[in-house]
């Protein structure tokens, strides 16, 4: 709790954290398969494979249904049916978590600057951010496209850090997974995580985060609790 105590600023996870994206991933995923010619995959299992960015994603998947590692050429290629396959899905069966919304209303209200820190490209994100109406909560978008580097390097919250002229250590991460938890703890910064997402098999319990909280709703009150032990 005394880590939650300086925080000023919130970067956010997109998949797994704000948005129910697996359904969607999962369909990307399956259509490239079935037009490559391979058998597709359960959602449970492609869950696991979620958290890297979507090239990785794909690579898992591949390597799945190959039994091996794939080329270069095959995961180009495949990529380049999956992101065919996702932009013309991306809003299908993806949902946006319980008690989002309120959530971000009470942060605005604070005047607590956030940014979305996200494996995803930014094409999508924007895009995503937009229909569901999360944009205008949002001072910046660190995305999978925007460094050289993605979660779990801590480049990223260094980068959204500096964006909202804000030290690392003033800056909660909140996500669903090792790579944002392994992130902000490289970067010096306190994280928050929540028991619905996409952690790839890894035990919440065992990710040393400040906080797990299962609805989002729950972290406005959490940063309450600290400003109470800190002027106490």
């Amino acid at each position: 709790m005394r880590s939650l105590q300086r925080v000023s600023a919130l970067a956010i996870d997109l998949d797994g954290t704000l948005l129910d994206t697996i359904p969607d991933l999962c369909g990307a995923v399956n259509r490239t398969l079935a037009e490559l010619g391979h058998r597709t995959l359960d959602i449970e299992l492609v869950k696991t494979f979620v958290g890297k960015g979507l090239g990785e994603h794909m690579r898992k998947s591949l390597r799945e249904v190959m039994q091996r590692e794939p080329s270069d050429e095959e995961k180009s290629h495949a990529m380049s049916l999956y992101r065919k396959h996702y932009a013309a899905h991306l809003f299908d069966e993806t949902t946006l978590y319980p008690g989002v919304i309120e959530a971000l209303e009470l942060f605005k209200a604070r005047k607590l600057p956030m940014a979305v820190v996200t494996n995803k490209w930014r094409l999508y994100t924007e895009q995503l951010l937009a229909h569901f109406g999360l944009s205008r909560y949002f001072d910046h978008c660190v995305c999978g496209d925007t460094l050289t580097t993605n979660k779990p390097d801590p480049g990223m919250m260094f980068y959204a850090a500096g964006l909202m002229q804000v030290h690392p250590r003033e800056m909660l991460m909140i996500g669903d997974s090792g790579n944002d938890s392994r992130s902000a703890q490289a970067a010096g910064a306190p994280v928050v995580l929540l028991t619905y997402g996409y952690s790839e098999g890894e035990k919440l319990a065992d990710l040393q985060a400040d906080a797990i909280v299962d609805t989002f709703q729950d972290i406005p009150p959490l940063l309450d609790a600290a400003r109470l032990l800190k002027t106490a």
